[in-house]
C-alpha cells in the first residue's frame, strides 16, 4: 500500500485473502480512509 510518502508492506502469513474485519484495523492503524482504499485499487 502506498498513500503519499508512506509505503505500507502488509504481510500476508495465511497466504490467503484477509477478511473484511482485518483489513479495515489494518487501514485504520495506517489512517487510510475506505474511499481512498478503493480508489487505489482502480
Amino acid at each position: 500500500m502506498v498513500k503519499g510518502d508512506l509505503v505500507l508492506t502488509i504481510p500476508n502469513l495465511h497466504r490467503k485473502e484477509i477478511g473484511v474485519d482485518l483489513l479495515t484495523r489494518i487501514l485504520k492503524q495506517a489512517g487510510v480512509s475506505r474511499e481512498d482504499w478503493f480508489k487505489a485499487r482502480r
